[in-house]
């Protein structure tokens, strides 16, 4: 990798021609894009680097990780590019030997602006760790600690073999009782029974009396020990919370000196973007913005006055087995952990138009497959939303509430992702759509998509579960999780094999979000992608993925109703 100027670090060279490569008019859209043929470049000549270089060890066959490159224009208008690398995971281990042109992991990305603030308690929490590691292993704190486990233990053992004893007194009295009431009239008589039973009586009081003088014996006991115990565990309470205190005013102090810069040079923490976000309990913390490959690069750019101009994100190397990561493929930078960054740092910048905000179904049919009083089914064609969105109103539920505008109820029984054609059912009336929702949800619904598959599998037939849950760091991507995912089950069949790719039914017998797109894509599913999944695979004109049959019970008749939708792919 050559750069263009050894006064200006980071800075590469082209070594591809670019000479009829028109400038950029605004920069990238960063959340959803095609790269402009200038980042194209730049990162084809840096995956040609990672494929050839020698002098960089990591394993990407074990574990890969996220590249990006910023298309820059220096001030004599020279254009180069910078490089960064980002893995949440091992970011450590990659520090310590990296080819130097990479903009540095973290360094780049900060300015650390009080640094003396940060490191005072740092050392002031290394020093209450070790005081309070001394406290737990101190000779006293644990004698007190194992004997008061000891005297637990044997007050557990004498009140037990007490009551025990005092049980089998209770029996032996009541057959004795029984024994002189069976001699009453031969050899007692009944003053002398009374008297025996009074006696009886007696004992068992003074069993009583002394089961309780041996409880409070205890309860007396233990309590001085518990007091001593309490006393070494509140000065330990106290020094934890000291800890949770310095925690979190480093965590505020180091927020406060990671800041960012923008074109204008406004500087802004973490602390101070934290704090103009609204985020919800669920959303990631902005802190790990500082480890993101634009973020970094757009820094190392301001800090060396280079104009930002492209961008470009793609993976490389083995996808982690929570994850979907396709090697060498194209990805929008990760919004749930750069947007407020991201936010102030392109403050002035002209932007390319969200693809996101455009609304590509306006000039796309919506068919009827079958309509009623109570019951409509259509054909949704792919890039359709099932209902309105945040910035995109048309819909399919939109549509029919203009068709039927005397409908009652939800309409929506069940949705289809956006890029997803097929059958989609909606009722007219409330009481149609409570009756449909519950076959779904009792999973009473046959349902059966299509999809082409990037490539060919080994096994005919077969069934993937594999538990899925949100990616909450990377929305709106699903993940699998064997601990804390949702159960989810695909029955799959092969249908067709041409040009090295298959056609396959799938029968969810569960509907995750994004299931069945997990279940081709994910190394332990059928390690293929859906053609033309942008989420899970690699872009194409549209997702092969059809629901083409539903089979249900009609919510008024009781009558089966079966409908069948051909693919167009």
């Amino acid at each position: 990798m050559k750069p263009i100027n050894s006064n200006v670090k980071h800075l590469l060279s082209f070594t591809t021609d670019i000479s009829d490569c028109t400038l950029p008019s605004a920069f990238t859209f960063p959340y959803y894009y095609t790269p402009h043929p200038l980042a194209a470049m730049a990162m084809t000549e840096l995956q040609n680097y990672l494929e050839t270089q020698a002098e960089w060890s990591y394993d990407f066959a074990q574990r890969g990780m996220m590249f990006g490159v910023l298309v820059v224009k220096n001030a004599a208008g020279d254009i180069g590019y910078l490089s960064s690398f980002c893995d949440d995971v091992i970011q450590a281990d990659c520090n310590q030997a990296y080819p130097t042109f990479f903009v540095d992991a973290v360094v780049e990305a900060v300015v650390d602006v009080n640094t003396s603030k940060t490191q005072d308690l740092d050392g002031q929490l290394t020093s209450l760790e070790l005081d309070i590691s001394k406290q737990r292993s101190s000779a006293n704190y644990l004698q007190l600690k194992q004997h008061l486990q000891e005297q637990r233990l044997e007050s557990e053992r004498q009140i037990a073999a007490q009551q025990q004893r005092n049980s089998e007194a209770k029996a032996e009295r009541k057959q004795q009782r029984l024994d002189m009431e069976s001699q009453l009239g031969q050899s007692i008589d009944d003053a002398g029974l009374q008297s025996f039973i009074q006696a009886l009586g007696v004992q068992s009081s003074h069993e009583k009396r002394a089961f309780k003088a041996l409880k409070q014996q205890w309860q007396s006991q233990l309590a001085d020990i518990e007091e001593q115990y309490q006393h070494e565990q509140c000065k330990i309470a106290r020094m934890e919370t000291q800890h949770k205190e310095l925690q979190a005013l480093l965590k505020i102090q180091q927020q406060k000196s990671v800041q960012f810069l923008n074109r204008k040079g406004v500087k802004k923490s973490l602390f101070d973007l934290s704090s103009q976000s609204s985020q919800s309990d669920d959303q990631q913390p902005i802190t790990q913005s500082s480890g993101q490959n634009l973020p970094k690069l757009l820094q190392a750019a301001f800090l060396q006055n280079l104009t930002p101009l492209a961008l470009g994100e793609f993976w490389w190397g083995a996808a982690p087995y929570d994850q979907i990561r396709q090697h060498k493929n194209l990805y929008p930078v990760c919004q749930s952990k750069c947007f407020e960054v991201l936010q102030h740092m392109l403050e002035g910048i002209a932007i390319d138009p969200s693809p996101l905000e455009q609304t590509p179904s306006f000039d796309k049919s919506l068919d009827i497959v079958y309509e009623d009083d109570v019951l409509v089914v259509v054909n949704k064609p792919a890039e359709f939303l099932s209902v309105s969105g945040k910035y995109i109103s048309d819909s399919v539920q939109a549509r029919m509430q203009a068709r039927y505008p005397h409908a009652t109820g939800p309409m929506i029984v069940h949705r289809l992702d956006m890029s997803t054609s097929g059958l989609l059912v909606l009722t007219l009336s409330g009481e149609a759509n409570k009756h449909v929702q519950k076959q779904f949800i009792d999973r009473r619904v046959e349902k059966r998509y299509t999809a082409l598959l990037e490539g060919k599998i080994l096994r005919e037939t077969g069934v993937i579960t594999l538990p899925l849950r949100g990616d909450l760091a990377d929305r709106p991507r699903q993940m699998v999780c064997h601990e804390e995912g949702r159960a989810a089950e695909t029955t799959y069949r092969v249908i067709d094999v041409t040009d090295n790719r298959t056609k396959i039914h799938l029968f969810p017998k569960t509907g995750r979000t994004h299931q069945l797109r997990v279940h081709c894509a994910h190394q332990a599913g059928l390690n293929i992608p859906i053609v033309g999944d942008d989420l899970y695979g690699f872009k194409d004109t549209r997702l092969h993925l059809h629901a083409g049959y539903l089979k249900f019970q009609h919510p008024s008749t009781g009558e089966v109703m079966e409908f069948e939708v051909c693919e167009d792919f």
